[in-house]
């Protein structure tokens, strides 16, 4: 029994094998303008009155996910560590790395437990509801240990609810649907 104990700790301690390869700044900076310019051109397409559709790789959503974390990142010196709180709370999380396959997209996190890094890697369907974008979660890894999603999937809903979280999911105006199709992000414009 305390050998398989171990092994469960040894598995969710372990670091998964990344979704995505990291990206160089360079790179990222110029995957990020290319997403910002398709996001652009929805825009405009939209104040002229006509319907449009932008696809996405996996690397521009990821360089924009990557340029956004830089620009809102604190200097280390000026931040201060988070204050404890109850057990049950969920620890901060930061985005490491977005993949698409098929019609899912996979994330993967990682986590400060108790100074340690745990990676959390979850897939799902992409979805709209009301202004804001959806996830529906299929599959969960705690670090190279799979997790059903019916014990985590609670915790990871009130996460993306909570109101620091749920206005970073608030959609433009202009956007009607987001999907994942053949392996890339669809937005569609009103």
């Amino acid at each position: 029994m305390l050998a398989a104990l171990l092994v469960v700790f040894l598995l969710i301690l372990k670091k998964p094998r990344p979704v995505a390869e990291p990206m160089p700044p360079a790179v990222a900076k110029e995957k990020s303008e290319e997403f910002q310019s398709k996001m652009q051109v929805l825009a405009e397409s939209h104040s002229r009155g006509q319907s449009a559709e932008a696809r996405f790789n996996a690397d521009e959503v990821n360089a924009a996910f990557q340029q956004s974390a830089a620009e809102q990142s604190a200097p280390p010196a000026l931040s201060a560590p988070p204050a404890p709180s109850d057990t049950d709370a969920i620890p901060e999380t930061r985005t490491v790395q977005i993949a698409f396959v098929d019609d899912h997209a996979t994330g993967q996190f990682v986590a400060d437990f108790h100074g340690k890094d745990v990676y959390l890697t979850v897939s799902g369907k992409i979805g709209v509801a009301d202004g804001y974008a959806t996830f529906e979660f299929t599959e969960a890894r705690i670090g190279d240990m799979p997790v059903p999603v019916s014990l985590l999937n609670p915790k990871l809903q009130a996460k993306l609810q909570a109101p620091e979280n749920h206005e970073k999911l608030k959609l433009p105006d202009y956007v009607a649907g987001l999907r994942i199709e053949n392996g890339q992000l669809v937005i569609v414009e009103k």
